[in-house]
């Protein structure tokens, strides 16, 4: 799992007024205000931040206090992604509409929520190209994603037909979030700019 790609990490927090968007843009119909923390780009890793994701959690869970910093998860994953075997840099931030004019091949985008308990308080998405295809809790991702190859090669299902069972992914809105962002970055026009990496 995984090829060349972003890893993007973003806080949401509950809107304090309507319309409110983050400085880089995004989904104005969105419930959420999403602060951005960090952009890395980076080759054949998706295995890899799953198991940093957990690692991490658990690791704040026995040596820390019961909420999350976001930021101290987004600086970790930038020390742990340059330590690592994986050629990976940190990007400049910019606008989502330049981010997504020429999307990667897949885009894994790190929620944490403001205010939440820490056991609830991240969500993994991954996207290929414009496309959402899952969104899970780290501890679930792999296990998520091995059920949805297995049944799109059996059944000749699509993500979208494919019914996890995942409740906490629709009731807590990351699903409807999901496709508010989709949507947004479906509408952003294809430009192949290799300014943004190189």
């Amino acid at each position: 799992m995984g090829t060349s790609g972003l890893t993007i990490v973003r806080e949401r927090k509950a809107k304090q007024k309507n319309g409110e968007t983050s400085v880089l843009g995004g989904p104005s119909e969105s419930q959420y205000f999403y602060e951005y923390y960090i952009a890395v780009q980076q080759w054949h890793y998706g295995t890899w931040l799953v198991n940093f994701l957990c690692k991490f959690k658990d690791n704040l869970r026995n040596n820390s206090p019961a909420y999350l910093d976001t930021g101290l998860l987004a600086a970790k994953l930038i020390k742990d992604f340059m330590m690592s075997e994986y050629d990976a840099r940190v990007i400049p931030f910019m606008s989502l509409e330049k981010l997504f004019t020429d999307p990667p091949d897949f885009t894994y985008i790190i929620i944490t929520t403001s205010q939440s308990e820490f056991d609830n308080s991240i969500m993994l998405s991954m996207l290929n190209f414009k496309e959402i295809i899952l969104t899970a809790r780290p501890e679930k991702f792999l296990g998520k994603y091995e059920y949805y190859c297995k049944q799109m090669k059996e059944n000749k299902k699509s993500f979208v037909e494919i019914d996890y069972g995942d409740d906490e992914v629709i009731n807590e809105g990351y699903f409807s979030e999901d496709q508010l962002f989709i949507k947004f970055v479906k509408d952003i026009p294809f430009i192949l700019d290799m300014a943004l990496f190189l």
